[in-house]
């Protein structure tokens, strides 16, 4: 569903409003030395980024489908040739077999895939952005808000997500009572707990990183 709202630049479109994606404004207003420094030392790195992005999307729909027993669809920009391979079935069981090792109380009735939108207009600046995000609902007996993430290791950028879904949900009247983000790799996953207050306040970073690509876009 989500996919159906954007444009091919990656702007959400709702309500007749445009919304730049939050992935976007943080790929754009934080630092990227270590991406940058990745880039050169990976010769072929627009390959295996490729790749990476496409094992991180089909690992988010298989634990999707866990979680909610609905198949989502493959994204019309995956070619067949691209994903279907044993080497990709064997990550992804790797995957879903580190989620599953968590051992974490997934409850009902939980939201996946559910876009969020901001938007704030004040005398300190405006924010027009929305976002997906991946899960919403109980873990262990408490509102989780949850992102699953294949990175090799934590980011402050990903923080700074999480705080920017639950600004979007409490828009919505909904409160979550922790983010967690799960990082699922071949060997091994971890889970970055975030309490409210810190939900809050990565959400007002997102904010003043919002206004700051909102002001540069309209001069």
């Amino acid at each position: 569903m989500s996919q159906e709202l954007r444009d091919e630049l990656g702007n959400y479109h709702i309500g007749g409003k445009k919304y730049k994606s939050i992935t976007t404004i943080l790929k754009e207003e934080m630092p990227h030395m270590a991406l940058d420094a990745w880039k050169e030392r990976t010769p072929n790195w627009p390959s295996v980024g490729r790749k990476a992005a496409i094992y991180g999307t089909f690992m988010h729909m298989k634990i999707q489908e866990l979680v909610t027993g609905v198949h989502p669809e493959v994204p019309k920009d995956f070619k067949l040739d691209e994903w279907y391979d044993m080497e990709m079935a064997l990550e992804l069981d790797a995957r879903v077999e580190q989620w599953l090792n968590l051992g974490l109380n997934i409850g009902t009735p939980n939201t996946t895939e559910h876009t969020v939108v901001i938007e704030r207009h004040d005398e300190d600046g405006v924010v027009m952005a929305a976002g997906t995000l991946d899960y919403f609902g109980p873990v262990d007996g408490m509102m989780v808000l949850g992102d699953w993430k294949s990175s090799k290791r934590p980011q402050e950028s990903h923080r700074i997500q999480l705080g920017a879904y639950y600004i979007g949900m409490l828009a919505e009247g909904k409160e979550a009572e922790e983010g967690q983000i799960w990082y699922i790799r071949k060997n091994n996953a971890d889970i970055i707990e975030l309490e409210k207050d810190e939900l809050q306040e990565e959400g007002e970073k997102f904010l003043e990183l919002g206004k700051r690509s909102y002001a540069r876009m309209v001069s």
